[in-house]
C-alpha cells in the first residue's frame, strides 16, 4: 500500500528583480507568502523553512506526508507564492522509512513533529555499485560499526538524523537530514566518521544544504 511516508526539499533563490526592489517588494512578497501558507495540505507531517548558507540558494523548505499529492500541491503553492520574484534552484525527493538510527519507542511520524533545531543539514550520497555486491553480513557488520560509531560519538548527543531513500526516485541513493544546534559538534562527528570502514564505497554526497531555522518567512 503506498502510504509511506514521502520527503522533499526545495532551496529557492531570490531574484535580481526581488534584490533591486527590496524596499517595495519585500513586504508585498511577505505577505503574499503568508496567505500561501494558509493552503497547505492538511496531510503534511511537517512544513519547515530555513535560511539558506549556500551561494546558489536563499531559503530552504522541507516538508513531508503520506499523499504523493501533497507534496505536488505544495510544491506548486511555493512556486505561485513568490510572484516571479524567486525561482527553484533544486529538490531532493525520499520516501522517509524505518532506520537503524531511530530512538525505541518513536514513530516515524513523532520524529516529524519535534520541535526543530536551529540547523537544518540536507546531505545527499551515492554508494558504489560494489557496495550491493558485497555479502549481507559484511554490509550488516560494516554499518552496525558506522552506527555504533555515530551514536556514541560524545558530539553527538544534540544531532537528529532522519535517514530517508531515494533508490530508482532521485539522483541519490540516500538523503540523510540533520537537525542540530551546534555546526561544530556535526562537522566533528561528521569528520570522526570518514573513519569508518563503509566510507570507502561512498562516490557522492553533494549537494549539501545547510539552513538556519525560521519560524516564520523572513527576506
Amino acid at each position: 500500500m503506498d502510504d509511506e511516508i514521502k520527503t522533499m526539499v526545495i532551496t529557492y533563490r531570490l531574484s535580481s528583480n526581488f534584490y533591486g526592489k527590496r524596499d517595495e517588494v519585500s513586504p508585498s512578497v511577505t505577505e503574499s507568502f503568508r496567505n500561501s501558507l494558509k493552503n497547505l495540505p492538511q496531510g503534511l507531517l511537517n512544513f519547515r523553512n530555513y535560511e539558506s548558507m549556500r551561494w546558489d540558494s536563499d531559503i530552504i523548505f522541507w516538508f513531508s506526508s503520506r499523499r504523493s499529492e501533497d507534496l505536488v500541491r505544495t510544491k506548486q503553492i511555493l512556486n505561485r507564492s513568490f510572484l516571479g520574484y524567486a525561482e527553484a534552484q533544486y529538490s531532493m525527493f525520499a520516501l522517509y522509512e524505518h532506520s537503524p538510527y531511530a530512538r525505541n519507542g518513536t514513530t516515524l511520524d513523532d520524529t516529524l513533529r519535534f520541535q526543530p533545531k536551529k540547523y537544518f543539514i540536507a546531505y545527499p550520497m551515492i554508494k558504489d555499485p560494489t557496495w550491493y555486491l558485497e555479502p549481507p553480513e559484511d554490509r550488516k557488520r560494516i554499518m552496525s560499526e558506522h552506527i555504533s560509531m555515530a551514536v556514541n560519538d560524545p558530539e553527538n548527543s544534540d544531532i537528529r538524523s532522519y535517514t530517508t531513500y531515494s533508490y530508482g526516485i532521485g539522483d541519490q541513493e540516500f538523503i540523510v537530514m540533520y537537525e542540530t544546534d551546534s555546526l561544530t559538534d556535526w562537522s566533528h562527528v561528521t569528520q570522526r566518521l570518514r573513519e569508518a570502514k563503509q566510507r570507502k564505497w561512498i562516490t557522492k554526497e553533494y549537494p549539501i544544504f545547510v539552513g538556519i531555522y525560521r519560524n516564520e518567512i523572513e527576506f
